[in-house]
């Protein structure tokens, strides 16, 4: 594996942008660029080696909560059934990692996708400028903390960066198989978006996704779609991004209801519990929803939240929205 050739040269993505739909559309294509003849998307991971025991693959939390394995499946779709299984969680973990795919099953995706270009040599390769990895202070026993070398070229960190809607990129080129150079900066990182010169395909990883899409020729996601190397489901370009089951919404409605009635609600789920309690807004003041939650993967948390004087209509599902998200939370999805 080699480090990152960074490049300036971020006309290079200048295509994508236009083949994008609006973020806010949250569909396939809102990430990963329309007019390819397929797509499909790649799960990563439960859980990986290193961050857990052994490697977990989607299908393996399906067959214990009894969901199925749809296109449209979202993580908590089956580690977040309606009914507790009788046999313990699969997966310990926090869920999918976000934002990058599993190096080894980058890797394998590389070698497929290489084939399908007429530039394997020579790809482009975007990685989220948030992440940074900025200088961090290495403390030997008996000395003070000194900084790490910045791994990001000055000229490159304070050069010109891939613009997209909503994201900004730092790039560097290579061939294929350089999706998993990130790896070297620092926690597994692979590249989030990555395409050949010749624009043949194009995999996106989006930063808050436990799954990364791909588009190309049919043959190259009929290919993605039977290697058993790795995890993927066919979707179409404007397929939703993501979903609610009904009995996550069934949930947060209920307590909803309990805390507008009487301003405290427990929700109790098969994997934790959230605790929850509301002050209303009132004029001239504000309110606030405070939750707390402990789920069965050993983590818990608490938050308050506040809300601004509306109609109880708006209330509802402004707090409604907010205990999706803290039901969801529960498996790191």
């Amino acid at each position: 594996m080699n480090e990152p050739a960074w490049s300036s040269a971020v006309g290079a993505a200048d295509w994508i942008a236009p083949r994008l739909r609006p973020f806010d559309a949250f569909q396939v294509t809102s990430v990963v660029p329309a007019g390819f003849e397929a797509y499909a998307r790649v799960l990563h991971p439960a859980e990986e080696p290193g961050t857990g025991e052994r490697l977990v693959r989607w299908a393996e939390v399906a067959g214990w909560s009894g969901q199925p394995l749809r296109p449209d499946t979202q993580f908590h779709s089956i580690a977040l059934p309606p009914v507790r299984p009788s046999q313990p969680a699969p997966w310990a973990s926090q869920g999918p990692r976000q934002g990058s795919l599993y190096p080894p099953d980058a890797a394998v995706l590389a070698s497929l996708a290489r084939n399908w270009t007429t530039t394997p040599e020579r790809c482009w390769f975007c990685v989220w400028d948030g992440y940074g990895w900025p200088a961090v202070p290495l403390t030997a026993p008996g000395q003070s903390a000194q900084p790490l070398p910045d791994p990001i070229p000055a000229g490159v960190r304070s050069g010109p960066r891939v613009r997209l809607p909503n994201r900004e990129y730092l790039l560097y080129t290579g061939p294929a198989e350089d999706v998993t150079a990130p790896a070297l900066l620092g926690e597994d990182q692979t590249a989030n978006l990555w395409w050949p010169d010749d624009q043949a395909w194009c995999v996106a990883s989006e930063i808050d996704l436990g799954w990364s899409y791909i588009g190309g020729p049919a043959g190259l996601i009929e290919q993605v779609l039977a290697d058993e190397r790795i995890e993927a489901l066919p979707v179409s370009p404007d397929d939703p991004v993501s979903r609610v089951e009904d009995w996550v919404d069934a949930w947060a409605q209920v307590a909803t209801e309990q805390l507008m009635a009487a301003g405290t609600a427990t929700i109790s789920t098969s994997r934790g519990t959230i605790r929850a309690t509301l002050r209303r807004p009132s004029w001239p003041g504000s309110g606030w929803l405070e939750t707390s939650s402990s789920g069965d993967n050993g983590v818990g948390g608490g938050s308050r939240t506040r809300l601004s004087r509306r109609s109880d209509a708006e209330l509802r599902a402004e707090i409604c929205l907010y205990l999706t998200w803290q039901l969801i939370d529960l498996v790191g999805s």
